[in-house]
C-alpha cells in the first residue's frame, strides 16, 4: 500500500528519528517537504531542519535527505514564499 506523505503528519525514517512534515513543493517535477525533527514525546525540535525528497519504488514511498547546498536554498526559497 503506498503511504502519502502529508503535511502535519509525522514520519519516521528506518533509523528511528522522526520528523514533522510542515510544508511541501514540486520543483522540476520532484516532490519535496520541509520537515523539523520530533522527540519520543512529539516535542519539536527546532535544531533538526531539513527537506527530504519523496522517492517512489515498487508503489513504496521513500525519503532521502537533499543534501545539496545549492537545491536546498532553491526550495528554501520556494518553502518560504509558499508560507
Amino acid at each position: 500500500m503506498k503511504m502519502k506523505v502529508q503535511i502535519n503528519s509525522i514520519i519516521t525514517l528506518s533509523n528511528n528519528e522522526k520528523y514533522m512534515v510542515l510544508n511541501e513543493t514540486v520543483y522540476e517535477n520532484n516532490h519535496y517537504f520541509l520537515v523539523m525533527g520530533v522527540d519520543d514525546n512529539h516535542e519539536i525540535l527546532s535544531s533538526k531542519v531539513a527537506i527530504f525528497k519523496e522517492e517512489i519504488e515498487n508503489n513504496e514511498t521513500y525519503v532521502s535527505k537533499v543534501l545539496d547546498s545549492k537545491l536546498i536554498i532553491e526550495l528554501t526559497k520556494l518553502l518560504k514564499s509558499q508560507l
